[in-house]
Protein backbone atom coordinates (compact mmCIF):
# COMPACT_ATOMS: atom_id res chain seq x y z
CA UNK A 1 0.00 0.00 0.00
CA UNK A 2 2.78 2.27 0.93
CA UNK A 3 3.87 1.99 -2.87
CA UNK A 4 0.36 3.58 -3.88
CA UNK A 5 -0.51 0.39 -5.66
CA UNK A 6 -3.58 0.31 -3.81
CA UNK A 7 -4.33 3.86 -4.71
CA UNK A 8 -3.70 7.35 -3.17
CA UNK A 9 -6.22 7.09 -0.08
CA UNK A 10 -4.67 3.51 1.00
CA UNK A 11 -0.94 5.07 0.32
CA UNK A 12 -1.97 8.22 2.66
CA UNK A 13 -3.95 5.96 5.45
CA UNK A 14 -1.21 2.98 5.35
CA UNK A 15 1.85 6.04 6.08
CA UNK A 16 0.22 7.50 8.51
CA UNK A 17 -0.43 3.77 10.44
CA UNK A 18 3.14 3.03 9.60
CA UNK A 19 4.29 6.48 11.28
CA UNK A 20 2.11 5.20 14.73
CA UNK A 21 3.42 2.07 14.41
CA UNK A 22 6.92 3.33 15.24
CA UNK A 23 5.24 5.88 17.97
CA UNK A 24 3.76 2.28 19.64
CA UNK A 25 6.81 0.85 19.56
CA UNK A 26 5.00 -2.02 17.34
CA UNK A 27 7.10 -4.10 15.16
CA UNK A 28 4.69 -4.94 12.05
CA UNK A 29 1.43 -4.54 11.51
CA UNK A 30 -1.49 -7.13 11.73
CA UNK A 31 -5.06 -7.33 10.36
CA UNK A 32 -8.03 -6.69 11.74
CA UNK A 33 -11.92 -7.75 11.15
CA UNK A 34 -13.72 -4.76 11.80
CA UNK A 35 -13.32 -0.78 13.07
CA UNK A 36 -15.67 1.90 14.30
CA UNK A 37 -14.77 5.79 13.26
CA UNK A 38 -14.95 8.37 15.85
CA UNK A 39 -13.78 10.78 13.40
CA UNK A 40 -17.26 11.60 12.25
CA UNK A 41 -17.93 14.11 14.97
CA UNK A 42 -17.62 17.38 13.40
CA UNK A 43 -15.35 19.93 15.22
CA UNK A 44 -14.31 22.19 12.71
CA UNK A 45 -12.57 22.74 9.32
CA UNK A 46 -9.46 20.57 9.86
CA UNK A 47 -11.39 17.49 10.41
CA UNK A 48 -13.67 18.06 7.42
CA UNK A 49 -10.42 18.44 5.32
CA UNK A 50 -9.50 15.64 6.35
CA UNK A 51 -12.30 13.16 5.51
CA UNK A 52 -12.97 14.84 1.98
CA UNK A 53 -8.83 14.54 1.28
CA UNK A 54 -9.79 10.68 1.54
CA UNK A 55 -12.89 10.69 0.05
CA UNK A 56 -11.46 12.84 -3.23
CA UNK A 57 -8.82 10.27 -3.24
CA UNK A 58 -11.72 7.28 -3.20
CA UNK A 59 -10.95 6.13 -0.01
CA UNK A 60 -13.11 2.66 0.72
CA UNK A 61 -13.06 0.79 3.96
CA UNK A 62 -10.96 -2.69 3.89
CA UNK A 63 -13.21 -4.41 6.68
CA UNK A 64 -16.76 -4.28 7.73
CA UNK A 65 -16.82 -0.30 9.57
CA UNK A 66 -19.56 1.58 11.91
CA UNK A 67 -19.86 5.09 12.46
CA UNK A 68 -19.91 6.89 15.29
CA UNK A 69 -22.05 10.21 16.42
CA UNK A 70 -22.02 13.05 14.05
CA UNK A 71 -22.49 16.55 14.49
CA UNK A 72 -25.81 17.10 13.51
CA UNK A 73 -29.44 14.78 13.37
CA UNK A 74 -29.96 14.79 9.68
CA UNK A 75 -33.84 13.52 10.54
CA UNK A 76 -34.73 16.73 12.59
CA UNK A 77 -32.17 19.09 13.52
CA UNK A 78 -34.43 22.39 12.41
CA UNK A 79 -36.70 21.54 15.56
CA UNK A 80 -33.57 22.54 17.48
CA UNK A 81 -31.47 25.56 18.07
CA UNK A 82 -29.03 24.40 15.47
CA UNK A 83 -26.97 26.66 13.16
CA UNK A 84 -27.47 26.14 9.81
CA UNK A 85 -24.12 26.59 8.36
CA UNK A 86 -23.35 23.97 11.43
CA UNK A 87 -25.42 21.74 10.28
CA UNK A 88 -23.86 21.80 6.41
CA UNK A 89 -20.90 21.35 7.61
CA UNK A 90 -21.10 18.34 9.80
CA UNK A 91 -23.49 17.12 6.86
CA UNK A 92 -20.75 17.11 4.47
CA UNK A 93 -18.10 15.42 6.88
CA UNK A 94 -20.95 12.76 7.02
CA UNK A 95 -21.48 12.34 3.79
CA UNK A 96 -17.84 12.05 3.25
CA UNK A 97 -17.17 9.37 5.51
CA UNK A 98 -20.45 7.77 3.59
CA UNK A 99 -18.94 7.49 0.24
CA UNK A 100 -15.79 5.28 2.19
CA UNK A 101 -18.23 2.28 1.95
CA UNK A 102 -18.72 2.51 5.53
CA UNK A 103 -22.05 0.84 7.33
CA UNK A 104 -24.09 4.22 8.72
CA UNK A 105 -25.13 3.60 11.98
CA UNK A 106 -24.20 6.93 13.78
CA UNK A 107 -23.90 6.05 17.25
CA UNK A 108 -21.53 6.01 20.22
CA UNK A 109 -22.90 2.30 20.82
CA UNK A 110 -22.19 0.24 18.26
CA UNK A 111 -22.21 -2.70 20.27
CA UNK A 112 -25.78 -2.66 20.64
CA UNK A 113 -25.93 -3.02 16.95
CA UNK A 114 -25.96 -6.30 14.53
CA UNK A 115 -22.17 -5.43 13.65
CA UNK A 116 -21.01 -6.13 17.34
CA UNK A 117 -17.73 -7.90 17.64
CA UNK A 118 -17.17 -11.14 18.95
CA UNK A 119 -14.43 -12.01 22.21
CA UNK A 120 -11.13 -12.37 20.87
CA UNK A 121 -11.68 -10.18 17.67
CA UNK A 122 -9.43 -7.85 16.52
CA UNK A 123 -11.02 -4.57 15.43
CA UNK A 124 -9.97 -0.76 15.47
CA UNK A 125 -12.25 1.01 17.84
CA UNK A 126 -12.61 4.53 18.30
CA UNK A 127 -15.00 6.67 20.55
CA UNK A 128 -13.75 6.12 24.35
CA UNK A 129 -16.71 4.54 25.93
CA UNK A 130 -17.21 1.89 22.68
CA UNK A 131 -13.51 1.43 23.37
CA UNK A 132 -14.27 0.49 27.20
CA UNK A 133 -17.04 -1.69 26.55
CA UNK A 134 -15.28 -3.77 23.54
CA UNK A 135 -12.07 -4.22 25.25
CA UNK A 136 -13.87 -5.35 28.80
CA UNK A 137 -17.56 -6.44 28.23
CA UNK A 138 -17.22 -8.49 25.31
CA UNK A 139 -13.51 -8.97 25.46
CA UNK A 140 -12.99 -7.87 21.68
CA UNK A 141 -9.34 -6.34 21.36
CA UNK A 142 -8.69 -3.20 20.08
CA UNK A 143 -6.20 0.00 21.76
CA UNK A 144 -7.50 3.41 22.60
CA UNK A 145 -7.68 4.81 19.15
CA UNK A 146 -7.65 8.07 18.61
CA UNK A 147 -9.60 9.88 15.85
CA UNK A 148 -8.40 10.14 12.81
CA UNK A 149 -6.43 7.01 13.32
CA UNK A 150 -9.54 5.06 13.45
CA UNK A 151 -10.83 5.28 9.53
CA UNK A 152 -6.83 4.76 8.43
CA UNK A 153 -6.66 1.65 9.97
CA UNK A 154 -10.18 0.72 8.90
CA UNK A 155 -8.99 1.83 5.14
CA UNK A 156 -5.98 -0.39 5.52
CA UNK A 157 -7.07 -3.38 7.38
CA UNK A 158 -4.21 -2.89 9.25
CA UNK A 159 -3.07 -1.79 12.97
CA UNK A 160 0.00 -1.74 14.86
CA UNK A 161 0.57 -4.99 16.82
CA UNK A 162 1.11 -3.50 20.20
CA UNK A 163 -0.89 -2.81 23.55
CA UNK A 164 -4.14 -4.24 23.51
CA UNK A 165 -4.07 -6.12 20.72
CA UNK A 166 -1.50 -8.22 22.55
CA UNK A 167 -2.61 -10.94 24.98
CA UNK A 168 0.41 -10.01 27.49
CA UNK A 169 -0.49 -6.46 27.84
CA UNK A 170 -4.09 -6.99 28.76
CA UNK A 171 -3.52 -8.26 32.65
CA UNK A 172 -5.02 -6.11 35.21
CA UNK A 173 -2.24 -3.90 36.86
CA UNK A 174 -4.94 -2.38 39.91
CA UNK A 175 -6.98 -4.47 42.11
CA UNK A 176 -9.61 -2.17 43.58
CA UNK A 177 -11.75 -4.30 45.95
CA UNK A 178 -15.46 -2.99 47.06
CA UNK A 179 -15.11 -2.50 50.93
CA UNK A 180 -18.49 -2.74 52.76
CA UNK A 181 -20.54 -1.34 49.82
CA UNK A 182 -24.25 -1.81 50.56
CA UNK A 183 -26.26 -4.35 48.14
CA UNK A 184 -28.93 -2.28 47.36
CA UNK A 185 -26.64 0.51 46.25
CA UNK A 186 -25.29 -1.88 43.59
CA UNK A 187 -28.53 -2.66 42.35
CA UNK A 188 -29.72 0.86 41.57
CA UNK A 189 -28.42 2.07 38.49
CA UNK A 190 -27.11 4.81 39.92
CA UNK A 191 -24.35 3.28 41.25
CA UNK A 192 -22.50 2.20 38.24
CA UNK A 193 -21.76 5.78 36.47
CA UNK A 194 -20.56 6.61 40.15
CA UNK A 195 -18.16 4.12 40.07
CA UNK A 196 -17.04 4.41 36.66
CA UNK A 197 -16.05 8.23 37.38
CA UNK A 198 -14.10 6.79 40.37
CA UNK A 199 -12.69 4.34 38.56
CA UNK A 200 -11.26 6.66 35.97
CA UNK A 201 -9.96 8.92 38.83
CA UNK A 202 -8.05 5.83 40.90
CA UNK A 203 -6.82 4.17 37.56
CA UNK A 204 -5.92 6.95 35.24
CA UNK A 205 -4.48 4.65 32.27
CA UNK A 206 -4.08 1.49 34.29
CA UNK A 207 -5.63 -1.73 34.17
CA UNK A 208 -7.86 -2.43 36.60
CA UNK A 209 -9.72 -5.44 38.39
CA UNK A 210 -12.41 -4.98 40.79
CA UNK A 211 -13.57 -7.24 43.36
CA UNK A 212 -16.57 -7.27 45.84
CA UNK A 213 -18.89 -7.09 43.56
CA UNK A 214 -22.04 -8.80 44.96
CA UNK A 215 -24.26 -8.80 41.74
CA UNK A 216 -24.19 -9.27 38.67
CA UNK A 217 -24.58 -5.72 36.35
CA UNK A 218 -26.27 -5.54 32.92
CA UNK A 219 -24.70 -4.56 29.86
CA UNK A 220 -26.42 -1.56 30.40
CA UNK A 221 -24.97 -0.94 33.84
CA UNK A 222 -21.49 -2.07 32.60
CA UNK A 223 -21.82 0.33 29.35
CA UNK A 224 -22.32 3.32 32.07
CA UNK A 225 -19.30 2.58 34.46
CA UNK A 226 -17.18 2.13 31.17
CA UNK A 227 -18.31 5.52 29.68
CA UNK A 228 -17.57 7.46 33.26
CA UNK A 229 -14.03 5.56 33.63
CA UNK A 230 -12.68 6.52 29.70
CA UNK A 231 -14.23 9.87 30.60
CA UNK A 232 -12.43 10.90 33.65
CA UNK A 233 -9.51 8.58 32.76
CA UNK A 234 -7.81 6.85 30.03
CA UNK A 235 -9.27 3.59 30.86
CA UNK A 236 -9.44 1.15 28.03
CA UNK A 237 -9.82 -2.11 29.63
CA UNK A 238 -11.20 -3.25 33.33
CA UNK A 239 -11.90 -6.68 34.35
CA UNK A 240 -14.43 -7.38 37.63
CA UNK A 241 -13.93 -10.65 38.60
CA UNK A 242 -16.63 -12.98 38.39
CA UNK A 243 -18.67 -11.43 35.12
CA UNK A 244 -16.27 -9.96 32.45
CA UNK A 245 -14.94 -12.72 30.18
CA UNK A 246 -11.10 -12.44 31.20
CA UNK A 247 -11.86 -12.43 34.73
CA UNK A 248 -13.29 -15.49 35.80
CA UNK A 249 -11.19 -15.07 38.63
CA UNK A 250 -9.02 -12.30 40.30
CA UNK A 251 -5.61 -14.70 39.13
CA UNK A 252 -6.86 -14.99 35.53
CA UNK A 253 -7.53 -11.29 35.53
CA UNK A 254 -3.70 -10.43 36.67
CA UNK A 255 -2.65 -13.36 34.64
CA UNK A 256 -0.98 -14.61 37.71
CA UNK A 257 1.41 -11.99 38.52
CA UNK A 258 1.99 -10.82 41.87
CA UNK A 259 1.55 -8.56 43.56
CA UNK A 260 -0.02 -5.63 42.04
CA UNK A 261 -1.44 -2.89 43.97
CA UNK A 262 -4.27 -3.05 45.88
CA UNK A 263 -6.49 -0.15 46.60
CA UNK A 264 -10.15 -0.61 48.99
CA UNK A 265 -13.18 1.80 47.22
CA UNK A 266 -15.39 2.59 50.28
CA UNK A 267 -19.05 4.18 49.99
CA UNK A 268 -17.09 7.45 51.26
CA UNK A 269 -15.22 7.83 48.17
CA UNK A 270 -18.29 6.98 46.30
CA UNK A 271 -20.35 9.57 47.70
CA UNK A 272 -17.24 12.40 46.93
CA UNK A 273 -17.04 11.42 43.08
CA UNK A 274 -20.67 11.71 42.92
CA UNK A 275 -20.78 15.05 44.46
CA UNK A 276 -18.40 15.74 41.74
CA UNK A 277 -20.40 14.87 39.02
CA UNK A 278 -22.84 17.58 40.34
CA UNK A 279 -21.61 21.75 39.94
CA UNK A 280 -24.93 23.36 39.99
CA UNK A 281 -26.17 25.13 43.24
CA UNK A 282 -29.85 25.48 43.29
CA UNK A 283 -29.65 27.11 39.99
CA UNK A 284 -33.42 26.35 38.07
CA UNK A 285 -33.05 23.39 35.96
CA UNK A 286 -33.72 24.06 32.12
CA UNK A 287 -33.19 20.59 30.49
CA UNK A 288 -33.14 16.45 31.46
CA UNK A 289 -31.00 14.44 29.34
CA UNK A 290 -30.74 10.69 28.86
CA UNK A 291 -28.03 8.77 26.49
CA UNK A 292 -25.22 9.29 26.88
CA UNK A 293 -23.89 6.22 25.73
CA UNK A 294 -27.07 6.49 23.64
CA UNK A 295 -30.02 4.96 25.03
CA UNK A 296 -30.42 1.05 24.45
CA UNK A 297 -33.92 -0.48 24.22
CA UNK A 298 -33.64 -1.88 27.31
CA UNK A 299 -33.53 1.63 28.79
CA UNK A 300 -36.23 2.79 26.80
CA UNK A 301 -37.89 -0.07 28.59
CA UNK A 302 -36.81 0.86 31.77
CA UNK A 303 -37.79 4.58 31.29
CA UNK A 304 -41.27 3.93 29.71
CA UNK A 305 -43.54 3.44 32.75
CA UNK A 306 -41.26 5.88 34.72
CA UNK A 307 -43.43 8.36 32.59
CA UNK A 308 -46.30 6.99 32.49
CA UNK A 309 -49.41 9.01 33.45
CA UNK A 310 -47.03 11.88 34.05
CA UNK A 311 -46.11 15.44 32.10
CA UNK A 312 -42.81 16.89 32.05
CA UNK A 313 -43.49 20.56 33.87
CA UNK A 314 -43.44 23.81 31.00
CA UNK A 315 -40.46 24.84 32.33
CA UNK A 316 -38.19 21.87 31.57
CA UNK A 317 -37.06 19.98 28.32
CA UNK A 318 -36.82 16.47 28.36
CA UNK A 319 -34.85 14.65 25.84
CA UNK A 320 -33.12 11.40 24.84
CA UNK A 321 -30.40 10.74 22.48
CA UNK A 322 -29.69 7.36 20.92
CA UNK A 323 -28.93 6.13 17.67
CA UNK A 324 -31.54 5.50 15.05
CA UNK A 325 -31.76 1.82 15.22
CA UNK A 326 -32.94 2.08 18.99
CA UNK A 327 -35.08 5.20 17.99
CA UNK A 328 -37.01 2.44 15.40
CA UNK A 329 -36.83 -0.46 17.63
CA UNK A 330 -38.43 1.93 20.65
CA UNK A 331 -40.97 2.60 18.45
CA UNK A 332 -41.85 -0.05 17.06
CA UNK A 333 -42.17 -1.63 20.58
CA UNK A 334 -44.66 1.42 21.74
CA UNK A 335 -42.15 2.66 24.10
CA UNK A 336 -42.24 6.24 22.35
CA UNK A 337 -45.70 6.98 23.21
CA UNK A 338 -45.38 6.99 27.08
CA UNK A 339 -41.94 9.67 25.42
CA UNK A 340 -44.11 11.74 23.54
CA UNK A 341 -47.41 11.98 26.02
CA UNK A 342 -44.94 12.86 29.07
CA UNK A 343 -43.97 15.80 26.52
CA UNK A 344 -39.99 14.72 25.94
CA UNK A 345 -38.07 14.26 22.40
CA UNK A 346 -35.70 11.72 20.87
CA UNK A 347 -32.91 12.66 18.40
CA UNK A 348 -30.28 10.75 16.60
CA UNK A 349 -27.11 10.83 14.95
CA UNK A 350 -25.26 12.75 17.47
CA UNK A 351 -25.98 14.25 20.90
CA UNK A 352 -25.65 17.80 22.53
CA UNK A 353 -22.05 17.27 23.36
CA UNK A 354 -21.03 17.06 19.39
CA UNK A 355 -23.49 19.31 18.28
CA UNK A 356 -24.87 22.94 18.95
CA UNK A 357 -28.16 22.20 19.30
CA UNK A 358 -29.47 23.33 22.49
CA UNK A 359 -30.74 26.76 22.99
CA UNK A 360 -28.94 29.50 25.06
CA UNK A 361 -31.38 30.07 27.24
CA UNK A 362 -30.70 26.58 28.94
CA UNK A 363 -28.39 27.11 31.66
CA UNK A 364 -28.85 24.16 34.20
CA UNK A 365 -28.90 20.43 33.06
CA UNK A 366 -29.56 17.60 35.18
CA UNK A 367 -28.75 13.68 34.05
CA UNK A 368 -27.93 10.46 35.10
CA UNK A 369 -25.02 9.56 32.64
CA UNK A 370 -21.34 10.02 34.24
CA UNK A 371 -19.87 11.25 30.80
CA UNK A 372 -22.64 13.95 30.15
CA UNK A 373 -21.89 15.21 33.48
CA UNK A 374 -18.18 15.16 33.41
CA UNK A 375 -18.56 17.11 29.98
CA UNK A 376 -20.61 19.69 30.17
CA UNK A 377 -18.94 22.25 32.26
CA UNK A 378 -16.34 22.56 29.53
CA UNK A 379 -18.46 21.79 26.08
CA UNK A 380 -21.45 23.13 27.25
CA UNK A 381 -20.48 26.07 29.92
CA UNK A 382 -23.41 24.57 31.62
CA UNK A 383 -24.18 23.93 35.67
CA UNK A 384 -24.97 20.36 35.76
CA UNK A 385 -26.58 17.64 37.69
CA UNK A 386 -26.48 14.15 38.31
CA UNK A 387 -28.83 11.90 39.57
CA UNK A 388 -30.33 8.51 39.20
CA UNK A 389 -33.29 8.03 35.91
CA UNK A 390 -36.07 8.08 38.77
CA UNK A 391 -34.34 10.99 39.81
CA UNK A 392 -34.21 12.63 36.31
CA UNK A 393 -37.29 12.06 36.16
CA UNK A 394 -39.40 13.06 38.82
CA UNK A 395 -37.09 16.52 38.39
CA UNK A 396 -38.49 17.04 35.27
CA UNK A 397 -42.14 16.69 36.34
CA UNK A 398 -41.38 19.17 39.47
CA UNK A 399 -39.51 21.37 37.16
CA UNK A 400 -36.85 21.34 40.68
CA UNK A 401 -33.81 19.12 41.01
CA UNK A 402 -35.02 16.20 42.99
CA UNK A 403 -32.72 13.19 44.31
CA UNK A 404 -33.41 10.66 46.54
CA UNK A 405 -30.19 9.78 48.69
CA UNK A 406 -31.09 7.17 50.72
CA UNK A 407 -29.00 4.90 49.14
CA UNK A 408 -26.29 6.98 49.71
CA UNK A 409 -26.22 7.69 53.15
CA UNK A 410 -23.52 6.61 54.89
CA UNK A 411 -22.43 6.34 59.00
CA UNK A 412 -20.09 9.10 60.93
CA UNK A 413 -16.92 6.91 59.49
CA UNK A 414 -18.06 8.62 56.14
CA UNK A 415 -17.48 12.35 57.31
CA UNK A 416 -14.48 11.59 58.74
CA UNK A 417 -12.76 10.14 55.77
CA UNK A 418 -14.27 12.89 53.99
CA UNK A 419 -11.72 14.94 56.53
CA UNK A 420 -8.54 13.30 55.59
CA UNK A 421 -6.26 14.28 52.96
CA UNK A 422 -6.86 11.33 50.61
CA UNK A 423 -9.95 13.22 49.91
CA UNK A 424 -9.08 16.12 48.49
CA UNK A 425 -6.06 14.54 46.58
CA UNK A 426 -8.18 12.04 44.82
CA UNK A 427 -10.79 15.11 43.66
CA UNK A 428 -8.89 18.41 44.02
CA UNK A 429 -6.51 17.89 41.18
CA UNK A 430 -4.10 19.07 43.62
CA UNK A 431 -0.07 18.08 43.81
CA UNK A 432 2.24 17.98 46.07
CA UNK A 433 5.12 20.65 45.76
CA UNK A 434 7.83 19.32 43.64
CA UNK A 435 11.64 20.82 43.90
CA UNK A 436 12.43 23.42 41.16
CA UNK A 437 15.07 23.25 38.89
CA UNK A 438 18.42 25.43 39.56
CA UNK A 439 17.87 27.23 36.71
CA UNK A 440 19.34 27.47 33.84
CA UNK A 441 19.20 23.90 33.46
CA UNK A 442 19.25 21.92 30.41
CA UNK A 443 17.78 18.00 30.68
CA UNK A 444 17.76 15.32 27.86
CA UNK A 445 14.01 14.01 26.72
CA UNK A 446 13.13 11.34 23.75
CA UNK A 447 11.35 13.62 20.88
CA UNK A 448 8.84 11.28 19.29
CA UNK A 449 7.92 14.30 17.36
CA UNK A 450 11.05 16.07 16.80
CA UNK A 451 11.23 19.84 15.89
CA UNK A 452 12.01 23.20 18.15
CA UNK A 453 10.24 25.63 19.89
CA UNK A 454 10.16 28.39 22.85
CA UNK A 455 7.91 29.61 25.32
CA UNK A 456 6.34 29.98 28.49
CA UNK A 457 5.89 26.43 30.61
CA UNK A 458 2.24 25.72 31.76
CA UNK A 459 2.46 22.57 33.80
CA UNK A 460 0.49 19.86 35.53
CA UNK A 461 0.91 16.31 37.22
CA UNK A 462 -2.92 15.84 35.55
CA UNK A 463 -3.52 14.09 32.41
CA UNK A 464 -6.10 16.38 29.81
CA UNK A 465 -8.31 15.57 27.33
CA UNK A 466 -8.75 17.96 24.70
CA UNK A 467 -11.95 17.24 23.78
CA UNK A 468 -14.50 19.00 26.66
CA UNK A 469 -10.72 19.89 28.30
CA UNK A 470 -9.30 22.69 25.01
CA UNK A 471 -11.22 25.27 23.13
CA UNK A 472 -9.32 25.09 19.70
CA UNK A 473 -10.46 28.72 19.18
CA UNK A 474 -8.49 30.77 21.88
CA UNK A 475 -6.26 27.99 23.42
CA UNK A 476 -8.12 28.18 26.78
CA UNK A 477 -8.12 24.96 29.09
CA UNK A 478 -11.91 24.60 29.44
CA UNK A 479 -12.21 21.41 31.87
CA UNK A 480 -13.47 23.20 35.04
CA UNK A 481 -12.20 20.24 37.16
CA UNK A 482 -8.64 20.81 35.87
CA UNK A 483 -6.16 22.32 37.76
CA UNK A 484 -5.25 24.49 34.53
CA UNK A 485 -8.67 25.38 34.21
CA UNK A 486 -8.75 29.19 32.58
CA UNK A 487 -5.11 28.73 31.28
CA UNK A 488 -4.60 29.99 27.67
CA UNK A 489 -2.19 27.15 26.52
CA UNK A 490 -2.00 28.89 23.13
CA UNK A 491 1.99 29.19 21.89
CA UNK A 492 3.22 27.66 25.05
CA UNK A 493 4.74 24.46 26.31
CA UNK A 494 2.17 22.35 27.44
CA UNK A 495 3.47 19.83 29.60
CA UNK A 496 1.11 16.96 30.97
CA UNK A 497 1.65 13.38 31.52
CA UNK A 498 -0.62 12.34 28.84
CA UNK A 499 -4.29 13.05 27.60
CA UNK A 500 -7.35 11.36 29.16
CA UNK A 501 -10.68 10.79 27.95
CA UNK A 502 -11.89 10.91 24.81
CA UNK A 503 -10.96 9.78 21.01
CA UNK A 504 -11.75 12.97 20.01
CA UNK A 505 -9.11 14.86 21.70
CA UNK A 506 -6.96 14.25 18.50
CA UNK A 507 -9.34 15.95 16.11
CA UNK A 508 -9.57 18.93 18.75
CA UNK A 509 -5.68 19.52 18.63
CA UNK A 510 -5.78 19.56 15.03
CA UNK A 511 -8.66 22.26 14.84
CA UNK A 512 -6.34 24.17 17.04
CA UNK A 513 -3.25 23.41 14.93
CA UNK A 514 -5.10 24.97 11.85
CA UNK A 515 -6.24 27.96 13.67
CA UNK A 516 -3.01 28.96 15.28
CA UNK A 517 -3.80 27.84 18.82
CA UNK A 518 -2.05 24.83 19.55
CA UNK A 519 0.67 25.03 21.97
CA UNK A 520 4.04 25.60 21.00
CA UNK A 521 5.10 22.06 21.91
CA UNK A 522 3.78 18.67 24.30
CA UNK A 523 5.99 17.67 27.00
CA UNK A 524 4.68 14.62 28.27
CA UNK A 525 5.99 11.51 30.85
CA UNK A 526 4.55 8.83 28.19
CA UNK A 527 4.66 8.74 24.00
CA UNK A 528 1.45 9.17 23.72
CA UNK A 529 -0.61 8.39 20.69
CA UNK A 530 -3.38 11.11 20.87
CA UNK A 531 -1.09 13.85 20.37
CA UNK A 532 1.79 12.49 18.22
CA UNK A 533 -1.16 11.39 15.77
CA UNK A 534 -2.55 15.03 15.80
CA UNK A 535 1.32 16.26 15.15
CA UNK A 536 1.59 13.88 12.28
CA UNK A 537 -1.78 14.52 10.62
CA UNK A 538 -1.14 18.58 10.67
CA UNK A 539 2.14 17.81 9.19
CA UNK A 540 0.29 15.88 6.19
CA UNK A 541 -2.48 18.58 5.68
CA UNK A 542 -1.32 21.81 6.63
CA UNK A 543 2.92 21.58 6.37
CA UNK A 544 3.09 21.84 10.59
CA UNK A 545 3.86 19.86 13.08
CA UNK A 546 3.69 20.35 17.13
CA UNK A 547 7.33 19.15 18.63
CA UNK A 548 6.49 16.07 21.50
CA UNK A 549 8.87 15.50 24.01
CA UNK A 550 8.96 12.82 27.19
CA UNK A 551 10.74 13.60 30.16
CA UNK A 552 10.59 11.43 33.58
CA UNK A 553 7.86 11.77 35.72
CA UNK A 554 10.28 13.80 38.12
CA UNK A 555 11.58 16.09 35.57
CA UNK A 556 7.76 17.10 34.17
CA UNK A 557 6.79 17.73 37.45
CA UNK A 558 10.05 20.15 38.42
CA UNK A 559 9.36 22.54 35.43
CA UNK A 560 8.20 25.25 37.24
CA UNK A 561 5.25 27.02 36.69
CA UNK A 562 5.66 30.19 34.07
CA UNK A 563 9.36 29.37 33.11
CA UNK A 564 10.85 29.96 29.64
CA UNK A 565 11.40 26.96 28.12
CA UNK A 566 13.46 25.98 24.95
CA UNK A 567 12.57 22.62 23.19
CA UNK A 568 15.80 21.52 20.65
CA UNK A 569 14.92 18.84 17.94
CA UNK A 570 16.95 16.65 19.34
CA UNK A 571 14.86 16.12 22.45
CA UNK A 572 17.26 18.61 24.82
CA UNK A 573 14.76 20.67 26.94
CA UNK A 574 16.33 24.16 28.23
CA UNK A 575 14.80 25.63 31.29
CA UNK A 576 15.47 29.15 31.91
Amino acid sequence: MLDGSDGPAAQMAMSIVVQMAHIYGASHLMDISAAHIDSTVYIGAAGLAFAEKLASLGAKVAVPTTLNVSGVDEHGWEEWSTPPEWAEQAHKQMVAYRSMGTIPTWTCAPYQSEHRPAFGQQIAWGESNAIAFANSVIGARTNRYPDLLDVCCAITGRVPAAGLHLSENRAANLHLHLDGIPEALQLDESFYPVLGHLLGKLASDAIPVITGMSVTPSEDQLKALGAGAASSGAVALFHIVGVTPEAPTLAAAVQDARPIKRMGVSLAMLRAARRELTTANGEPLDLVVLGSPHFSLAEFRQLAPLLAGQRCHPNVRFLVTTSRMMSLLAQKAGLLDALEAFGGKVTVDTCILTSPMLPATVKTLMTNSAKYAYYSPGLLQMQTVFGSLQDCVQSAVTGQVVRDERLWEGEAEVANWENEQQSASLFSGSSSPQPFFDRPATVQGTPFIAGSAQGEALVSSEPLSFWGGYDHRNGEIIDRRHPLAGQIAAGKILVVPFTRGSSTTTAVLLEAVRAGTAPAAILTTQVDSFFALASIVANELFGKKIPLVVLPPEVCAAIPQGAQVRVAADGSIQVG
